[in-house]
């Protein structure tokens, strides 16, 4: 397998690890990033659209909407190629729409794919049936999850951005920037235990508000950051909706929070993939609110 850099490794959860029972697992690698879905039953893997996602979505604009699928009996797994563009490869041979493969702990299938500029974007999908490799992969997908929320972290963030932001999807979305307001508060009257768990209680809201979740993570401190796919109009309303249930959940826990967000068209930059500047500009907003009293959500126009 090719080599990847773990300092910047994301990933998606479909489940955590039976203590009972190891269950087929499938690991998508994608670029930097890790997703691990549990194997069952009868499942198609392929690129997800604005009308249907595959059980297994790659989220990758060379992938075919629907490219194969994996069928599981108990710890046997066996996947079927179908006809698809980039076809897909097992032990360096380019598998026949038809052909039906048992998979062993360990295999690699790999959707080939290189861009303009000659770089490998190649998909590698790695099937683990054994507790150590199942342990080995979770433990590279958590090299850069922010310790304490699970959030991806910034440059995982940013990497995930560079990766997706032309798709269709995100022709229309908005970037944001969130603090808690007076968070130094709770961390001195509270204490350091209670803002720790603050901010678990935004992550944990983060994740229930996006579908994806690549698309949010803790940018540094008490701040987060995240991508949202929408209109104007319902970005502004979205945001309203996150802000109520993280006051809500933060005062059923007994730690009352309240969080300002500024946020900004992701074209209100000649880049788009510019996140550095998009930050920037979405700040703005949010230091406007701070200054207007906090606790409420603002977007940049210039």
């Amino acid at each position: 397998m090719k080599e990847m850099n773990t300092a910047t490794i994301l990933r998606y959860t479909e489940g955590t690890e039976d203590s009972q029972a190891i269950r087929p697992t499938l690991f998508v690698c994608y670029g930097l990033t890790i997703s691990e879905f549990r194997l069952q039953g009868k499942q198609v893997m392929g690129r997800p659209t604005s009308s249907s996602i595959p059980d297994i979505p790659v989220h990758a604009r060379f992938m075919s909407r629907d490219h194969g699928f994996f069928d599981t009996e108990g710890l046997t797994t066996c996947y079927t190629a179908v006809e698809t563009t980039n076809g897909i490869r097992y032990k360096g041979t380019t598998l026949q729409p038809g052909t039906r493969i048992q998979l062993n702990d360990g295999d690699e299938l790999m959707v080939p794919w290189t861009d303009d500029g000659g770089r490998d974007k190649s998909v590698i999908l790695v099937y683990a049936s054994t507790a150590a490799r199942i342990r080995l992969w979770r433990d590279l997908t958590k090299a850069s999850r922010d310790k304490l929320t699970d959030l991806c972290d910034r440059d995982c963030f940013t990497t995930w951005w560079e990766q997706n932001r032309s798709k269709k999807d995100y022709e229309e979305a908005y970037l944001f920037i969130m603090d808690v307001d007076d968070f130094k508060k709770v961390n001195d009257t509270a204490g350091h235990n209670a803002g720790d768990e603050a901010l678990k209680i935004i992550a944990r809201e983060l994740k229930n508000a996006v579908r994806y979740e690549s698309q949010v993570c803790r940018w540094g401190g008490d701040e987060f950051a995240g991508i949202i796919p929408s209109s104007e109009l319902e970005a502004g309303k979205r945001f309203k909706e996150l802000s109520n249930a993280i006051e809500k959940a933060s005062t059923d826990a007994g730690i009352p929070l309240s969080v300002s967000i500024g946020y900004v068209d992701i074209h209100a930059v000649d880049e788009s993939g510019n996140i550095i500047e998009l930050v920037e500009l979405a700040d703005k907003a949010l230091y406007r609110i701070k200054r207007e009293g906090k606790g409420g959500i603002a977007l940049y126009r210039e």
